[in-house]
């Protein structure tokens, strides 16, 4: 039964980032923390994202500007790898608890408030949402709504925000996975799971192309994001009550 709702929840994630440009790990931790823990979970979503974001990002590769995903790339990888260093000495009841805050705050940010903030796209804006961005990936795998903030305003077409998106994941990616092996917290025991959910989120990608074609992009966001919202209020009342 583990093995079926990765694999579906690793399609709908594929379905997610295809659509909107981001958000695959986020979809997953939706779920993943219901079936592996706060050290195993994150770990797990990265394994199956990897492969996912190279194919994106191979598929927009003309359209990357370098000089402006370069450095938030840099902070996003330096923050996400200290982050890393220290997650497993955390309290995994914290962790927890701390995702479904950030879940909702994610949710609340996206749905009420986003469409009214404009970021500058200088350089300094787009390494302090690399920052901070790496922080919250390096906790729970999830730091690509701050990037999308800043590309989204940064970037001069759709084509290039794609591509600067999935650069970004796909560098941070790597280094993440080599830092969680490093530090002994990704388990081979996970791999099968990775392989089962990485074929999930390519059979998302083709379905997503499809939707894409049909789905307003901001009707899609709004959908996501009220289900994060309601995910991190269960993931909360689960762990407080």
């Amino acid at each position: 039964m583990i093995w079926l709702i990765v694999t579906l929840t690793a399609a709908a994630a594929g379905v997610v980032q295809t659509v909107t440009g981001f958000g695959s790990v986020v979809t997953m931790m939706l779920v993943f923390p219901f079936l592996f823990d706060m050290i195993d979970a994150p770990a797990l979503a990265i394994v199956i994202n990897q492969l996912f974001c190279i194919a994106l990002f191979w598929r927009y590769r003309k359209h990357l500007r370098l000089s402006l995903a370069l450095w938030p790339t840099v902070l996003y990888c330096a923050a996400s790898l200290v982050m890393i260093h220290f997650v497993k000495d955390l309290p995994t009841q914290s962790l927890v608890v701390a995702l479904g805050a950030l879940l909702i705050a994610l949710s609340l940010y996206f749905l009420l408030v986003a469409r009214r903030v404009k970021l500058s796209p200088r350089p300094v804006v787009g390494a302090v949402c690399g920052g901070l961005a790496g922080t919250s990936a390096g906790l729970f795998a999830i730091g690509g709504p701050p990037m999308a903030l800043y590309f989204i305003n940064a970037c001069a077409s759709p084509e290039e925000y794609q591509a600067c998106m999935q650069f970004l994941f796909t560098v941070s990616g790597a280094v993440s996975l080599i830092g969680r092996v490093a530090g002994g917290i990704l388990r081979p025991a996970l791999l099968p799971y990775g392989a089962a959910g990485s074929a999930g989120i390519l059979a998302g990608m083709v379905l997503g192309q499809h939707i894409s074609r049909h789905l307003n992009a901001d009707m899609a966001r709004t959908v996501v994001y009220a289900f994060v919202g309601l995910s991190g209020a269960i993931l909360l009342l689960q762990h407080l009550i």
